[in-house]
């Protein structure tokens, strides 16, 4: 079947869909990540699913959050990575209650289902997610299919494809059932993956007028190791945007390093950031180096009045965080 996709050096293929041969670093990973917005900012959320199969270890998020929604979170760095299509259904063996997920592509560079389940955590405050995740014990469901709505989006510099999407399904906390139906975006990416190297930014969005964009870039002072993104018009015209025209700038934070406003850029789009439902993880390396991730839906509001939702995130390795914008 014929993919519509960006040209670049990365040319994807529907067998990219699936699991990839590991290398042999001991931090060669491979994931799929999926994140939902309702345009409302009422509910939103991501899941990720991470396999380290040279740690023999899978690591689960489940994220689910909102404006005026407390954070309820599924986080399991302990769930093995068995070989082959297993890895995409993780559990715990013999463990009935315990976290499981299941992903499957329904239709390559089409659709994809995500379920999960598990025991998961009602955070009073988000950045109690760095401290140890201390909260209300609730049952969490999601059962999610993303559809896509724009082409394969492939990194240059990376195996990863990016792909903008409208997400169905349920989530399901504490037998409260909230039915979704909103756009998102979807990610699959695989190689090594230092989350203590250096510090990024990576944003995904859609607006009421119809225009969706994606970019993600480093952000170290002075150095540019990274930066690529696309615009997606509201008449369907696909733009990548050059590395100039991927900007983070005016970068508040809190005391925890969670964003409080952002000025952005992407392509010919430019917009305000502001965080309305906080999901951040504690990264732990296995030589002990720490990273905080904070991850946010946000508002959007570009000067033409042209409002939106979306996620955005920052990754901040020992040394780098809030600091350089406080």
């Amino acid at each position: 079947m014929a993919i519509e996709q960006n040209p670049g050096p990365n040319q994807m293929t529907p067998a990219d869909e699936a699991r990839h041969p590991a290398g042999p670093e001991e931090l060669w990973g491979e994931s799929w990540y999926m994140d939902f917005a309702a345009m409302d900012a009422s509910y939103g959320g991501y899941v990720r699913l991470g396999l380290y199969p040279n740690l023999d270890r899978t690591w689960l998020w489940v994220h689910l959050t909102g404006e005026d929604r407390p954070l309820v979170l599924i986080r399991d760095h302990d769930l093995l990575c068995p070989d082959g299509e297993a890895g995409l259904s993780p559990s715990h063996a013999g463990q009935p209650n315990a976290a499981s997920a299941s992903i499957k592509v329904e239709e390559e560079f089409k659709r994809f289902r995500v379920q999960a389940q598990g025991p998961g955590v009602r955070l009073a405050d988000p950045a109690d997610a760095f401290h140890g995740e201390e909260g209300e014990a609730v049952s969490v469901a999601v059962d999610l299919t993303w559809e896509s709505r724009g082409p394969v989006f492939p990194y240059a510099m990376t195996t990863r494809y990016e792909i903008t999407c409208h997400i169905t399904g349920t989530i399901t906390i504490d037998g409260e059932v909230t039915v979704v139906d909103c756009p998102g975006q979807r990610d699959h990416s695989w190689g090594v993956r230092d989350w203590w190297q250096f510090p990024w930014n990576w944003t995904a969005g859609h607006f009421d007028d119809g225009t969706s964009m994606h970019a993600a870039r480093s952000i170290i002072p002075n150095l540019e190791l990274f930066a690529t993104g696309y615009t997606i018009s509201p008449e369907g015209e696909f733009r990548e945007a050059q590395a100039e025209e991927i900007v983070v700038a005016d970068v508040v934070l809190d005391d925890e390093t969670l964003p409080i406003s952002s000025r952005q850029r992407i392509g010919d789009v430019e917009f305000t950031s502001t965080p309305v439902g906080h999901a951040p993880v504690l990264l732990i390396a296995p030589d002990g180096r720490v990273a905080r991730f904070p991850r946010a839906m946000c508002r959007y509001e570009t000067a033409d009045g042209r409002k939106g939702t979306g996620w955005t995130e920052y990754n901040w390795p020992e040394g780098w965080p809030g600091y350089l914008y406080r």
